[in-house]
């Protein structure tokens, strides 16, 4: 089998070395609209070609990855699943609701693999705490909050900030940090609210900053706190750590998890993983800290944003007639509440997701 990668950009190159590289595919093939990426793809060894048709209609092709721009998904997906392929999709599923789940629907429809990209769920950071949740050490977690702090990264000319082809902030970037308590919680969410500030950013069409809350069937309410602005003082600086570097302007990117039985904290620039458990004593509650898990720089991806591990799995289940691991059926359900939230933030009222 043969694999194809729909958006040849800097996400697509990763995701064609690992097709590449992983040993279990025929080869792997890129398209692209733009001559300058096909060059480039061609300039790093990798077959690619702006002839989509005939990539679909290679019949040794058998899996799609669609890593184009946010409003390129869903007539990509859409045609990849017509020619009866399995397909992976970056995040977000589309621009709209609605698109999305005319994608989703198409491929149930068919009876198609269909998984869209929220890596987070096979990142070490965020698995941790998932184990430690299905464990029970943390009892039913009843209260998340995510602090996300970065600078303006996108820069100008990107399609990731206008609406037209990125759809919006929370969608391309914040989905997968409500994805996350969604994945950790397990219950449907039932109401959202979101209040943004005036951009800091002035070319920005997207908004750059969300303060959303978010409340689940199950009483359990989850928080995001979402600003970009702080710059990087020592931007690309080849003699400083990544990380270290943008701790030391500010950056954030950090979880506190808490359940009836204990906590849990997950920070990325700390390179940290706690866990609390919580007891009982004759004066009151008491907090004991039981874990503290660290990595070497080295493992970054594999910690907190592992497309490697996640492509693969995919690549394996597809070859093996497997279902997905996180259905995009799933993942729908982030989308709606990716939408409540900009619907929030647009009206000033809460959303109801009923209302959806």
């Amino acid at each position: 089998m043969k694999a194809a990668v729909l958006g040849i950009g800097g996400m697509g190159m990763g995701v064609m070395a690992t097709c590449r590289d992983c040993g279990r595919l025929a080869g792997v093939v890129g398209y692209d609209i733009a001559g300058t990426q096909i060059a480039l793809a061609c300039e790093r060894g990798f077959v690619a070609t702006t002839d989509l048709d005939g990539i679909l209609n290679d019949p040794a092709v058998g899996v799609v990855f669609v890593t184009a721009s946010n409003n390129a998904h869903k007539p990509l997906v859409m045609a990849a699943l017509r020619a009866g392929k399995a397909v992976m999709c970056e995040k977000p599923i589309a621009t709209t609701l609605e698109d999305a789940r005319e994608m989703v629907d198409e491929a149930e429809r068919r009876g198609l693999f269909f998984q869209i990209g929220f890596e987070l769920r096979y990142s070490k950071l965020y698995t941790t705490i998932k184990n430690w949740i299905d464990q029970g050490l943390l009892g039913p977690v009843m209260n998340t909050q995510c602090t996300y702090i970065c600078s303006e990264f996108h820069n100008k000319g990107s399609w990731r900030n206008r609406l037209s082809t990125g759809g919006g902030m929370f969608g391309e970037k914040l989905s997968h940090y409500v994805d996350l308590p969604r994945w950790w919680i397990g219950s449907p969410v039932t109401e959202v609210h979101s209040v943004c500030a005036p951009n800091v950013v002035p070319y920005y069409e997207v908004r750059d900053n969300y303060h959303t809350v978010y409340r689940f069937a199950n009483g359990a309410v989850s928080e995001l706190t979402f600003h970009m602005a702080v710059g990087e003082t020592f931007a690309g600086d080849p003699l400083r750590d990544q990380l270290d570097q943008q701790k030391d302007d500010g950056h954030a990117l950090r979880y506190l998890i808490v359940g009836t039985r204990g906590a849990a904290a997950t920070d990325v620039f700390f390179r940290r993983i706690k866990r609390w458990e919580f007891g009982d004593s004759p004066t009151g509650m008491t907090s004991k800290w039981v874990e503290d898990i660290t990595w070497n720089p080295k493992d970054d991806q594999e910690y907190y944003h592992n497309t490697h591990g996640q492509n693969l799995d995919i690549i394996c289940r597809v070859l093996a007639g497997q279902p997905p691991r996180h259905p995009a059926r799933d993942a729908y359900e982030t989308m709606r509440l990716v939408e409540a939230a900009e619907r929030s933030a647009d009206s000033g009222n809460i959303q109801q997701m009923a209302a959806m």
